[in-house]
C-alpha cells in the first residue's frame, strides 16, 4: 500500500519542477513555442511557491487548490488571447491522472517522459 500523503507530495513537487522548466533559458532551444509557455509557467510557479509556504494544509488540498487555480487561469487565457497555450491544460491533466493513480494505489509519475 502506498502512502497517500507522500504521493500527493511527490505530485506537488513534480508540478513545481515542471512549472519552473519553461523559465530556464535552455527550454526554448529547438522549441520556439516554449516562449509562449513562459508567462503561464511564471504564474503557476508563483502560485505553487505561495502554496508551498503554507504548511497548515495537506498536499492533497494543495493539489486541489492548484487545480482550481489552473481552471481559472485557463479560462482567463482563452478569453484574453486568440492563440492560447496548452500549458494549463497539460498540468490539469497531470493532476487528474495523479489523483486517479493514488486512488488505485499506484505511485504517481515523477519524471517527464
Amino acid at each position: 500500500m502506498i502512502n497517500r500523503e507522500k504521493e500527493f507530495r511527490n505530485a506537488f513537487y513534480f508540478l513545481k519542477r515542471w512549472s519552473k522548466s519553461p523559465l530556464t533559458p535552455s527550454y526554448t532551444i529547438g522549441y520556439s513555442r516554449g516562449l509562449a509557455d513562459r508567462e503561464p509557467a511564471q504564474r503557476c510557479y508563483d502560485y505553487i511557491l505561495l502554496l508551498g509556504k503554507d504548511s497548515t494544509i495537506s498536499f492533497e488540498e494543495k493539489l486541489n487548490l492548484l487545480y482550481t487555480f489552473l481552471e481559472k487561469a485557463n479560462e482567463e487565457n482563452r478569453k484574453r488571447t486568440v492563440m492560447s497555450t496548452a500549458f494549463y491544460s497539460i498540468l490539469q491533466s497531470y493532476i487528474r491522472s495523479s489523483i486517479i493513480n493514488i486512488e488505485k494505489g499506484e505511485p504517481v509519475q515523477t519524471r517527464r517522459k
